[in-house]
Formats: C-alpha cells, structure tokens, sequence
C-alpha cells in the first residue's frame, strides 16, 4: 500500500538501501501495522527484531474486531510493557464491499481489500474511529493518540471531523495530522509490503524518493507488517534495521 503514485515507475532490482553507510544518526518511526491475534507471532518475532537492533519504541497498529481473546491481549499487554505503543488500524480492516470508481482503482492497485473507510459514508467513518478508539478502554490497554486508516486511507472524513474524533493524531500516506495544533507535517515513508515483483519495484522506489527526501533532518516512518519478512524485500527490510538510528515515539513529532 505504500507504493501509491508509482504504478507507473521504472523498475529496477537495486535496493535503495544497499551501499549506504550506516546512519546512526537518521531519525524512525517505527510502526508494526496489522496487528490482530493471528498476526502476534509475527510480530513478536519483529519485536525481538527491534530490541535486538534498539530501535524502540515502536507502535502498534492494533485492529480491534478481530477475535480477541484474554490470552491473546495478554500477549499485547506484554509488547507494551517490552517498549511498544499502541495506535488504532480500523476496525476489522477488511471490506466487504468495493463501492464506486475511486475504491475500485484504489482496491486494484494499492490497497486490495483492508480499506474499510472507502467502503464507508462519513457518519459510518467517524463512528468507526470512535469505535475503535473506545476499544482500548474497555480492554484496560493505554489510550492511544495515534490513529492510522488501513491503507491510510481516510476516505471521506475532513479535517474538521478529525478535529472532532478522540485520536490526537492521523496519519495518511502524506505525513501526520496533529489535532492539538491543527498542523500537518508531510514526513517521507518506507515500506517493505511487496508480493509481486511489481510491487517490490514500486516500493523500492518510492523508498528511494523518501530516503532522499529525508535527507538528515527529517524522522523517516518504516512501515512493517507481519509478512515482511517472507515477502520480496524482506533483505531490504533488513538493511535498514542493521543500518540502526534513533527511534522516535509519534509523541516527540513536533508540529510549527
């Protein structure tokens, strides 16, 4: 889903992350995306991962409806208590139904079917933010700021409803929305989700626009998801976690 505006781009094999030094310097925001009880071993093992290479704190995109269990927030209770925050993904971060143009070319090329917003009017959009900012409060998990649309697709919600909803903060594929200020930084992303060799160029190089663009001064958000490691550029994922830096909590973004 990272690779949006690419679907056009020259491909090529190269990593954009081979051959460079390392850069302990480079600012991250970490997130694990997906998280639901069939993805925890996954996302144990990249925690493990994190720790190994210190790079924590790092959030979580938890999908609520998604048959949690005692056991099974149990086991998410410890990530938090091993460095990790938690944020809001949706709700069960699956559609049902591809509704219109704009969600069936969405669906085709970038987000299949995990972008439950598009699916949605913009009442039913904000009940589902509320909804899932709720859940972590019935469950006595910590209140999470961050909420993150599956696909990071916000569909048809505005700023004004954002200003409205329990979240602090809402990231898109842009960059990040800080209601307490109403500012909205554009922050430069990698991802690693690529299944096809398609999509592993596309991503490789819109990872090698934003790396460009992040230059020294500007935090980098690596997205991960439970597969990565099985997926195509699983040893591009790799590099970047040897090659280290300073994590950053979304909470240390600030916003002029």
């Amino acid at each position: 889903a990272c690779c949006i505006g690419l679907t056009y781009c020259t491909m090529t094999r190269r990593s954009p992350l081979q051959n460079r030094p390392d850069n302990p310097q480079r600012q991250l925001l970490v997130s694990i995306h997906d998280v639901m009880p069939k993805t925890l071993a996954n996302i144990e093992r990249i925690m493990h991962e994190l720790e190994h290479h210190e790079l924590l704190p790092v959030t979580l995109l938890v999908v609520p409806d998604t048959g949690w269990t005692a056991e099974s927030l149990q086991r998410l209770k410890k990530l938090v208590d091993s460095g990790a925050e938690l944020a809001g993904h949706g709700w069960r971060h699956v559609v049902e139904n591809v509704r219109g143009v704009r969600h069936r070319l969405h669906s085709l090329f970038i987000s299949r079917d995990v972008a439950e917003h598009l699916a949605l009017s913009r009442s039913d959009i904000r009940s589902l933010v509320s909804r899932c900012h709720h859940w972590f409060t019935e469950r006595d998990l910590p209140t999470p700021e961050l909420y993150v649309p599956p696909a990071w697709a916000l569909g048809k919600l505005r700023r004004a409803d954002l200003d409205q909803l329990p979240f602090k903060q809402y990231e898109t594929l842009a960059g990040i929305y800080d209601v307490r200020s109403r500012q909205f930084r554009r922050t430069p992303m990698v991802g690693f989700e690529a299944d096809t060799a398609f999509r592993a160029a596309s991503c490789r190089t819109w990872n090698r626009l934003n790396l460009s663009w992040a230059g020294t001064s500007n935090p980098v958000r690596v997205a991960i998801h439970p597969q990565d490691r099985q997926l195509r550029l699983a040893d591009d994922l790799q590099v970047l976690l040897q090659q280290g830096g300073h994590a950053l909590s979304y909470r240390d973004i600030t916003f002029e």
